[in-house]
């Protein structure tokens, strides 16, 4: 739910994300001449109209000197020519981003995830949000929400840089896909995360000019929520990370102290550190999976998978090898306080599992565990669901009627495909300042609230045409001070999208649940 007292700007929980996508959307270069005069040899009757609202067709064109229908198809597969799909083939879609984020913009690390048809991108930053966030609320120097949480400049960077090189690929690829996620995290300070997601559609037609900025800036769903695993992880991988650069002896200064001996440290990662405590390991430790789990106040286990490469391992070592961390954590800090290994080296250099006692039974419950990055596959359905509350809170917050007539409103959309027939939910909680001053059967129908929903119906009738999205049959609506529900068609949406029905007839035409 959204409210519009809580967030009267859409910009305020945004993480102010309008400059770091408005600003790679500017990078995004448009068709050359050369592929625009290509498209213009296959001729049609239909004229393509690029305005700021999306996708309008006018037929037949009329002295217009737009795009055909024809040549717009032209137009968007020349698009994909430009890069052509073997400039990224589909099986290596994930090498290919970490490859471009790591040559071209020093990115060192991201993580990519493909699940059915939409792919995810994992950025850890260092810092998100430019201002400390303990040192602001104890110093009482806080202006306002937004200023809290205004964007770090080198992680606004970053994260142009990776919504950037999600694009190339994203256009120049045979695989299918129609989604895409971002998620930056910030690792070390607060815990919190930025999630952008958008459909891939939308980033030809901004390069193609059917949309503009603007829209295809509202076309991005957002959200900032926290992330405890991203936090908690950080210290692990960056112990692997400086086992992969520093000597022996920095590691044991850093993390073991004094009082363990480097042969003790040796054994746990199995002899393949250097003996010399001033030499660095030819051995390179990746991070292959990392899960998380509270054990008690204070302090997570962090289970890790490790892939040692750039060396020839032993005769008999196994190719992963797996760690538990215990870390301890305090407001400030998250810190590893013991290393467990899930194997042991004998006498004999034969491998052997670690018994951990069977109630903790870790293995099996490793599902359970969190996770830093997850990606579930979306639906075009509730992806538009997701988008129109945004939209429709933004609406709200910058109409002044509403603004003047109501005291609060809390409203969403929702998108069920599981119910047959699939629909659309509009779920509205609002409180008029004059709530007690009308006298008809139903809040609909009360001046004030059909001014709301008309703002609201418009916006959702026009975004469904603009994304081309039938797969829907009703639009069911659920006013929290209504006691029955309103089961409105389809088809009278679309009229009403015509301005062929008004807002009256709109719900006399509607079924009451």
């Amino acid at each position: 739910m959204l409210s519009r007292r809580r967030e009267k700007s859409p910009r305020n929980l945004l993480w102010n994300h309008d400059l770091a996508v408005t600003r790679t959307a500017e990078k995004i270069p448009p068709l050359r001449a050369d592929e625009a005069a290509a498209c213009r040899q296959a001729g049609s009757n239909r004229t393509f109209s690029c305005h700021d609202t999306p996708c309008q067709i006018a037929t037949p064109a009329k002295n217009h000197g737009g795009l055909t229908m024809t040549i717009l198809l032209s137009y968007l597969i020349l698009l994909f020519s430009g890069c052509s799909s073997s400039t990224y083939p589909g099986d290596h879609l994930k090498e290919a981003l970490s490859k471009i984020c790591r040559e071209e913009y020093k990115i060192k690390y991201v993580d990519v995830k493909i699940t059915d048809t939409t792919i995810g991108v994992y950025l850890p930053v260092k810092k998100l949000f430019a201002a400390d966030f303990k040192e602001a609320m104890v110093s009482g120097k806080v202006r306002n929400l937004e200023s809290l949480l205004e964007p770090h400049p080198e992680a606004l960077e970053k994260v142009e840089d990776v919504l950037l090189s999600m694009s190339r690929v994203l256009l120049s690829t045979d695989r299918k896909i129609e989604f895409y996620i971002l998620q930056a995290a910030d690792v070390e300070k607060t815990g919190m995360q930025l999630v952008l997601s958008g459909n891939v559609d939308d980033i030809r037609r901004l390069r193609a000019w059917d949309i503009s900025r603007d829209e295809y800036r509202k076309r991005i769903v957002h959200e900032l929520k926290p992330n405890r695993a991203a936090r908690w992880h950080q210290p692990v991988r960056q112990f692997f990370e400086d086992l992969n650069r520093l000597s022996l002896r920095e590691i044991h200064k850093i993390y073991f102290g004094e009082s363990l001996p480097a042969q003790t440290i040796r054994s746990l990662f199995f002899n393949l550190l250097p003996v010399s405590p001033d030499a660095k390991s030819g051995v390179i430790w990746n991070v292959i999976e990392m899960k998380s789990v509270p054990v008690q106040k204070n302090q997570i286990l962090v289970y890790t998978k490790i892939k040692p490469e750039g060396t020839v391992l032993p005769p008999g070592y196994p190719q992963e090898f797996q760690y538990l961390f215990l870390m301890g954590i305090t407001e400030d800090s998250v810190r590893i306080l013991r290393i467990i290994p899930f194997q042991y080296l004998d006498a004999q250099h034969q491998f052997h599992k670690v018994p951990f006692p069977k109630e903790l039974a870790i293995e099996e419950n490793l599902e359970k565990w969190d996770e830093e990055f997850q990606i579930q596959p979306i639906n075009l359905g509730q992806f538009l669901a997701e988008q129109l509350t945004r939209r429709a809170q933004a609406l709200i917050g910058a109409d002044e009627r509403i603004n003047n007539t109501f005291r609060e409103i809390k409203l969403d959309f929702q998108y069920d495909q599981t119910l047959k027939p699939a629909r659309f939910a509009l779920n509205i909680g609002a409180t008029l300042t004059d709530f007690n001053n009308y006298s008809h059967e139903s809040i609909v129908f009360h001046e004030d609230m059909s001014y709301l929903l008309n703002l609201v119906t418009r916006e959702l009738v026009n975004l469904l045409r603009n994304y081309r999205f039938d797969k829907y049959d009703f639009l069911r609506l659920k006013l929290a001070q209504d006691p029955v529900e309103w089961l409105i068609p389809k088809d009278s949406l679309e009229l009403f999208r015509k301005n062929k029905m008004g807002l009256k007839d709109f719900f006399s035409s509607a079924s009451r649940l």
